[in-house]
């Protein structure tokens, strides 16, 4: 049957492996134990909500179904039985800088000779680089260069994506870029969700008076991008080298007060104090986290704070210290995962090689890991409509050809997405004519 075909019928997809992102009972957080391989996988199959031999059943773009091929409903008279091999939630890509001009490749060959990340940025590279291309760039080109990359996002089996401003630095330059985002979203097959990121790094004309800068972000940013309803989430790097705990926890009540839903960059190059004002404003998640102190890991589980991890940073910046995905995760802490993907620090949308680089830096499982960018994502968002497959939700779908969901991040670099739903819409598939 031809795509095509399939495109205004209710969709039947039975999959050899179902994973819900519901866990079963109480699904354990504590250190696996590798020494009892049938007893790890029954571990994980809790923790993602495995159901073997399932079925997915979307009409009028929800779920009306999820789970077992035996248990299932009576199905449509024109409903087609489309046969997979793995389904997860459509994956979802929380942290990312992706509305952006200009390279920083240069940079990244510094840094494998040896140049410090604070270096380049003070010497006036990094996020400053960055600004400087958005400024020469029209708005217009900002919104295809976007595009281009969603679509990029979407063969990565990506449906959700989360985007920052912050290489405007000024207010007409923020808005130019929280535009563009604005402007892609009917061009594009994932949803996206805008956050502003005015306090990236303190920009060159106030290095001297940084006080006035902090500010423009309360007096005059933050309220014409609420104003506008350009953007559900308010950001701030909170680290060495851009803003201090104060600064941040001023930027972030500001953002509050005008409807803007707290995020923050926390302790990723030191222990900044992030993540405690994390906690103080009550935000959807910290992010980073590699120095996160071991009282704030303890209190976030309980005031609902996510915790963003981004191991791509650790590859592209060489850094030995990852964040304590381990100690998060036995807190009681859901800890998602993301790209972080900026032209400086990460410069990838391979969602998958994000798992892989989870299981092999954080000592996470395929199960934890895959959590990470399903439910605990949609967590970081906000989003109660998607992450997890069940009755009732959005129907955003990832298809994925494996014979074993623990495959996914074993093949670092390949890309075993065969198809991908967007809101009940099959709007990928490998297979481009023809669906067996």
């Amino acid at each position: 049957m031809s795509l095509d075909a399939l495109i205004d019928r209710p969709l039947a997809l039975r999959a050899r492996q179902l994973l819900t992102m519901i866990p079963r009972g109480d699904a354990p957080r504590t250190r696996p134990d590798p020494a009892n391989l049938d007893a790890l996988r029954q571990r994980d199959a809790d923790v993602v909500g495995l159901i073997e031999d399932g079925l997915v059943l979307v009409k009028e773009g929800l779920i009306t179904y999820a789970g077992p091929w035996a248990g299932r409903p009576t199905l449509d008279a024109d409903a087609e039985v489309i046969e997979v091999a793995c389904i997860t939630p459509g994956w979802i890509d929380c942290h990312t800088h992706a509305v952006f001009a200009g390279s920083r490749h240069e940079e990244f060959t510094l840094r494998n000779l040896g140049a410090r990340y604070l270096d380049i940025l003070n010497a006036g590279g990094g996020i400053h680089a960055s600004v400087e291309s958005v400024r020469r760039a029209s708005r217009a080109s900002l919104t295809d260069q976007l595009i281009h990359r969603c679509f990029d996002f979407t063969r990565q089996g990506v449906t959700t994506v989360e985007v920052k401003s912050g290489y405007g630095l000024s207010t007409d330059e923020e808005l130019k870029q929280l535009r563009a985002i604005e402007d892609a979203r009917g061009e594009v097959l994932v949803d996206l969700q805008a956050t502003f990121l005015g306090a990236h790094v303190v920009p060159k004309k106030y290095r001297d008076r940084r006080a006035d800068y902090v500010d423009l972000l309360c007096a005059e940013m933050i309220p014409r991008v609420a104003e506008r309803r350009l953007a559900r989430f308010c950001d701030v790097f909170c680290d060495q080298g851009a803003f201090d705990a104060a600064e941040a926890e001023r930027i972030l009540r500001a953002g509050l007060d005008h409807g803007l839903i707290p995020r923050i960059h926390a302790d990723e190059l030191s222990e900044a104090g992030g993540a405690e004002v994390a906690l103080a404003v009550g935000a959807a998640s910290a992010d980073h986290l590699e120095f996160v102190s071991e009282a704030a890991i303890g209190a976030m589980a309980a005031a609902g704070v996510v915790a963003v991890l981004l191991p791509a940073v650790n590859l592209f910046l060489q850094v030995d210290r990852h964040a304590p995905a381990r100690a998060l995760l036995e807190a009681g802490v859901d800890v998602a995962l993301s790209t972080d993907f900026n032209p400086g620090t990460a410069m990838t949308q391979d969602i998958g090689l994000i798992l892989t680089l989870a299981c092999t830096g954080y000592g996470m499982t395929p199960g934890e890991a895959l959590l990470g960018i399903t439910r605990a994502a949609a967590r970081a968002l906000r989003l109660e409509d998607r992450g997890t497959l069940a009755a009732g939700l959005r129907a955003d779908l990832t298809i994925l050809g494996v014979e074993d969901y623990w495959q996914i991040p074993y093949f670092p670099g390949r890309r075993p997405i065969d198809g991908v739903v967007k809101a009940g819409e099959l709007v990928y598939w490998q297979s481009a004519t023809e669906v067996d």
